[in-house]
């Protein structure tokens, strides 16, 4: 107690050397604690809302060629639950299915998700008004219209109801009975996308034109399935079980399991999804590399503050020692000290991440649907942020610490300062430290914010400046094939009579989004080699997509309206596609068998990025909407300049036709892309303000190193003046001084800085980690602020009076 009351009588002794070393402690912890926190919620966070969620298993299917995460069928998902009795006490069955939901007269798209009965009990939530769903409702299709409401949705769409336990609602058309609200935790088995209503999977039918074909069909695999583990079963005793269960399915349905199998994830271990989670833990990895780095150097200029401090009180530590007191002691008490401004640091450092955190809950993706990342300085958050607190005060703190109780007693009790020694040597250590840290803080946020250009600047292989885009589902409304293709007809016949429109088309899916499809294809003639996947992603287009696009025909020819249902199966194929399947031939002409139907390729176009910026060339297929029927379309409008304007005439257009028909995610070409530029956009803006921030930490730390050491050799630069040195030898001879740490410093941090680039190559875009401009401008911008940071202090030694100075002594 003793030792704390003298740390803050210490503390506020000098406040502006107290509130300069909190406020850097503090910018690093706080920024360390919000990027945790993330890490937190992505990766490390157990399900929200549910019971034992460490007991959770994610179910998934897998093919020849690396494909791991397939999704299951309604058929494939039923057989496991009858047979896996023994190892889980329950399996269910989940998916996002969009609805369009009717309110007061006007309809909004949602992402909903369509459920197995059992999928909240398995999951072990309940619910918070009324109930979650019955076996009875997952036994008849379409014979339960039932719902159950997110507890957001609750209190936003229905303002907080409290009779809302049997009120109805119109999804796609149909009423469904409100059954349950979920408690505020509770966000499903995907919590950064929690869905705002839930209806049982018999249901399907309703929901979706072909939701029963769907469910029938063992080879229509689009559900997600979780197990719950039972008591005493390890996840290795179930993957034993299911080899079992899948060999007597795979002698059942040899056509569905011959080359598949399942795979079993821990929920643990899955974050988001298991394919994702590769990038998270890479990306992750490499901003708190940065944020600790930045705390680093954060730590490396307050050790140098308090090595100044240390110099001033030489003369109490001499003079304790002399008094009898044991060297233990004096340092014992200088950690106090420390731990002291970490505490204070770390208080501090929680306001900032409190409001970095709030900053990052507020921002809105470019996506269809909401996400919501939940940050929060939840318990593992805040024990993080002291443990971190305590290692920081230590960090800081020691070396400090060890020095200032090692004075040389005589010249330390006349209140001489000695000039180099251990101590000046500690702080040249730690300037070296400072700018190699700097260095390779530096070198990293530049690449990323290099790889922003390249990501924008990548060849995508279609043109996305003068693109409209609006997704309609007129399926949505029960609207059969006909009339949906009547209702397409006319839209798209008003839309192209509109001035500044140059071309309009559909196609189902928009390339560099959040959502691809593939189809198993047969290539007569083709024979492929063991492993090799023969699913292709592909494309449901009309006539005119590639001329709305701006993807040129290279052979042949694109859509036209002459493919419609009634004639030979017609496909557009990429130069991927024409390479593997028909190397050295021309592919005009050949055969392409898809669920046992022929379509002949009549035009090739050139290969593009499809679902990442980041991937290889991938094969891909265009297939006429005539004959690959699809509702869900997205309509694709070319205009002459900007075609936001459009916007609310597309919107106008489609109420004009159906005022129930909803309109969603009407956005240019360009703002889609933000959902493939994110990675990239964020990794560039945050490691960017973090690199600013250790620029202004580097030089910060670089001038008060050198003022200390111009302080600590006053006496000697005044002898030097009063024996005839000119004023620009002492400037040479104090910038020499720090230059020369610097240089050191610098080739240092150029190898952390090609080490940590070969590290992080891999999440880059069209940029290779190595990186020349960043990595000669970084020193160079560096080495100029640390050159101004060292010339004030040797300019104010090149003008200290020798008299004065010597008189001092």
């Amino acid at each position: 107690m003793a030792n704390l009351r003298y740390a803050f009588r210490v503390l506020l002794a000098k406040p502006a050397f107290a509130a300069i070393a909190i406020l850097t402690l503090a910018l690093g912890i706080g920024l360390n604690t919000a990027v945790f926190s993330a890490i937190e919620a992505l990766l490390l966070r157990p399900l929200p809302g549910v019971r034992d969620s460490d007991r959770l298993v994610q179910l998934y299917r897998t093919y020849p060629g690396g494909f791991n995460y397939g999704s299951n069928s309604v058929p494939h998902y039923r057989d496991i639950r009858e047979r896996a009795g023994d190892v889980f006490s329950g399996v269910a069955a989940w998916n996002f299915e969009a609805f369009s939901l009717s309110t007061g007269g006007q309809s909004q798209r949602i992402m909903g998700q369509v459920v197995s009965a059992n999928f909240f009990s398995v999951l072990g939530a309940t619910a918070l008004r009324g109930r979650t769903f019955v076996s009875a409702e997952d036994q008849t299709p379409g014979a339960h219209a039932v719902a159950v409401i997110s507890h957001a949705a609750w209190q936003g769409m229905f303002g907080g109801d409290p009779q809302i336990v049997g009120r109805s609602i119109n999804l796609n058309g149909h009423s469904y009975t409100i059954v349950g609200v979920m408690p505020s935790d509770f966000k499903g088995a995907m919590p950064l996308a929690p869905p705002p209503v839930w209806v049982p999977l018999m249901q399907l039918g309703q929901i979706t034109p072909d939701g029963l074909a769907r469910m029938e069909r063992r080879g229509s695999s689009f559900m997600n399935v979780v197990t719950r583990l039972r008591d005493g079963v390890t996840v290795e005793q179930a993957r034993a079980r299911m080899k079992t269960i899948i060999a007597g399915m795979r002698q059942e349905h040899p056509e569905d399991y011959r080359d598949s199998d399942v795979l079993l994830v821990p929920q643990t271990d899955a974050g988001i999804h298991p394919t994702m989670r590769g990038a998270q833990v890479g990306l992750s990895s490499v901003v708190m590399a940065v944020v600790v780095m930045l705390l680093l150097i954060a730590c490396v200029n307050v050790a140098n503050l308090f090595l100044a401090r240390a110099s001033d009180r030489s003369r109490e530590m001499a003079i304790r020692l002399s008094l009898g007191a044991k060297r233990s002691q004096l340092v014992r008490q200088l950690l106090t000290e420390s731990l002291v401004f970490a505490a204070i640091s770390g208080t501090a450092g929680l306001l900032i991440a409190w409001w970095a955190i709030d900053l990052a809950n507020a921002i809105r993706l470019p996506m269809s649907f909401d996400i919501d990342p939940d940050l929060r300085l939840s318990a593992p958050v805040l024990g993080f942020t002291l443990l971190l607190s305590l290692a920081t005060g230590v960090l800081f703190g020691l070396a400090p610490a060890l020095q200032s109780t090692k004075p040389a007693l005589v010249p330390a009790l006349k209140g001489a300062a000695a000039s180099g020694g251990p101590r000046s040597r500690a702080s040249r250590v730690l300037v070296v430290a400072q700018m190699a840290l700097s260095i390779i803080l530096l070198a990293s946020a530049g690449l990323f914010l290099r790889n922003i250009r390249a990501a924008t600047t990548i060849e995508k292989g279609f043109v996305s400046d003068n693109l409209l885009l609006a997704a309609v589902d007129a399926g949505l409304q029960g609207y059969s094939r006909t009339r949906t293709e009547e209702l397409y007809g006319r839209l798209l016949e008003r839309l192209r009579a509109l001035p500044n429109v140059r071309a309009v088309a559909l196609g189902s899916v928009v390339p560099l989004g959040l959502s691809d499809q593939q189809r198993g294809v047969e290539i007569p003639g083709y024979t492929p080699s063991p492993n090799e996947a023969m699913s292709i992603d592909y494309n449901i287009v009309g006539p005119g997509y590639f001329e709305a696009m701006g993807i040129p025909v290279t052979s042949g020819r694109g859509i036209i309206a002459a493919d419609d249902s009634a004639a030979q199966g017609a496909v557009v194929v990429n130069e991927r596609f024409a390479r593997r399947f028909f190397a050295g031939t021309s592919p005009i002409g050949r055969t392409v068998r898809s669920n046992g139907r022929d379509f002949t390729v009549v035009g090739v176009v050139p290969d593009g990025k499809y679902r990442t910026l980041g991937e290889d060339p991938r094969a891909y297929v265009y297939f006429p909407q005539a004959q690959m029927w699809e509702a869900s379309m997205v309509v694709h409008i070319r205009t002459i300049d900007d075609p936001s304007a459009l916007a609310p005439v597309v919107r106008s257009e489609v109420a004009s036709l159906d005022p129930n028909l909803s309109v969603s995610d009407v956005r240019t070409m360009n703002n889609h892309l933000g959902i493939a530029l994110l990675p990239a956009r964020l990794a560039g803006i945050v490691l960017g303000i973090f690199g600013g921030l250790g620029l202004l930490l580097a030089a910060v730390g670089m001038y008060g190193v050198m003022a200390y050491s111009v302080a600590q050799r006053r006496r000697e630069i005044g002898i030097r003046v009063a024996i005839g040195a000119a004023r620009s030898q002492i400037l040479a001879l104090v910038m020499r001084q720090g230059l020369r740490l610097v240089a050191i410093g610098t080739v240092i941090g150029l190898a952390g800085a090609l080490a940590g680039a070969r590290v992080v190559s891999g999440l880059l875009y069209g940029a290779t980690g190595v990186d020349a401009m960043t990595l000669v401008l970084v020193p160079v911008v560096l080495i100029g602020v640390a050159a101004l940071a060292i010339w004030v202090p040797a300019r104010r030694a090149a003008t200290i009076d020798p008299m004065v100075a010597l008189r001092g002594e």
